[in-house]
């Protein structure tokens, strides 16, 4: 019987492409469950990097007290954990309800905005006695952000169902941290291996030095707004700074509508030379804070490729729609991780860090 090479290599490369469709196809469904299961994977993926972030408080504490005093530690981290979620809450509804009020007291100057777009590209037609029909425009651009309005107040208040499960998963999740750990501990040792307790212990330090990082940048940015808005004249200011902070939390979009919404009130309010320095001043806030504060406060830590970010934003959008926009880094971070510690994905992890090499990436997703 001959030898032909080209047989074999043609039986050696089938197993290689069923894997890669296999794979593909396991992908394809995994996100499918994902997006068909939001209300239960979302949530828990909300309170798996909640528990996270306040683990650290919850050891600390226990650390320092009498071991029949340690639900102190649990205690204080819950109650931290539902300040911040509660503190969000009334910021996005005082926020909401800030808008939705001062659009009708600015229609008026909306009204005179759309009169004098119509008469420079003649966008709503407006010759002689086009008044009213610029008013119908007027109110069909407001009604739409009114009723957008409407619904994320009506979503915030019935929050409460899913922050109580949240409650109690983040509990659960701290009481099992000890002996979750232990148990990873003799799987390691078992099998020698310690991949995925170094998943969890990098995944754990990124994602607090991600929170850490958006939270300043958060402050710096408000800040920043509130100063140049408030030098400007600008009603709202304290809207525009609790958006520039929350939206923070968002990347790439948020700090965008962030940004838009006091440029729109500013051509309402002022005149379109004005609001047009005021847009100038205000990307030149976003571009210092992320080309020189987010450098500077990141370090050499692990970071995510700008498109990446866009594109993970886009994605997590889909499957777990406002969740997912604000788990988008996180899960991306969980990812390039979990891939950095797969010989098969590693080139995957590369792909999604903005390492520039396989070492780089070894060293900044090390524990």
């Amino acid at each position: 019987m001959s030898y032909d090479p080209r047989t074999v290599e043609t039986q050696a490369s089938f197993p290689r492409t069923a894997t890669g469709l296999l794979a593909i196809i396991a992908t394809l469904l995994i996100v499918f469950m994902l997006r068909e299961s939001v209300w239960v994977t979302g949530t828990l993926a909300l309170a798996f990097f909640a528990a996270l972030a306040v683990w650290p408080i919850d050891h600390w504490i226990q650390e320092l007290v009498p071991a029949p005093l340690r639900w102190l530690g649990h205690a204080a981290a819950l109650s931290i954990m539902l300040l911040v979620f509660f503190a969000f809450s009334a910021g996005l509804l005082y926020v909401v309800q800030q808008v939705a009020e001062g659009l009708t007291r600015y229609q008026e100057p909306l009204l005179a905005l759309i009169q004098r777009v119509g008469r420079w590209v003649q966008f709503t037609g407006v010759e002689e006695g086009g008044a009213e029909s610029s008013a119908r425009l007027a109110e069909r651009l407001i009604e739409p952000v009114i009723a957008v309005a409407t619904t994320v107040m009506q979503s915030v208040w019935s929050l409460g169902g899913i922050l109580t499960l949240l409650y109690f998963l983040v509990w659960l999740m701290l009481l099992e941290a000890p002996s979750f750990t232990a148990k990873l501990t003799a799987v390691a040792s078992r099998h020698d291996d310690a991949t995925l307790r170094q998943i969890i212990e990098a995944t754990a330090t990124r994602f607090r030095r991600y929170l850490v990082v958006r939270t300043v940048m958060g402050l710096a940015t408000a800040a920043l707004y509130v100063l140049w808005l408030w030098w400007w004249g600008l009603d709202f200011l304290l809207v525009w700074g609790l958006l520039a902070f929350m939206l923070n939390y968002i990347p790439t979009v948020g700090s965008i509508v962030a940004g838009a919404l006091p440029v729109g009130l500013a051509f309402l309010q002022r005149d379109p030379a004005s609001a047009v320095i005021i847009g100038a001043g205000l990307l030149l806030i976003e571009q210092f804070i992320g080309n020189y504060v987010d450098p500077k406060l990141q370090g050499r830590q692990l970071s995510i490729s700008p498109f990446v970010v866009l594109a993970a934003l886009m994605f997590w959008t889909w499957v777990w729609g406002l969740l997912g926009a604000i788990l988008a880094v996180p899960m991306t971070l969980v990812i390039t991780i979990a891939f950095s510690r797969i010989d098969a994905l590693r080139p995957i992890a590369l792909a999604l860090s903005n390492a520039e090499d396989m070492e780089e990436l070894k060293d900044v997703t090390a524990p």
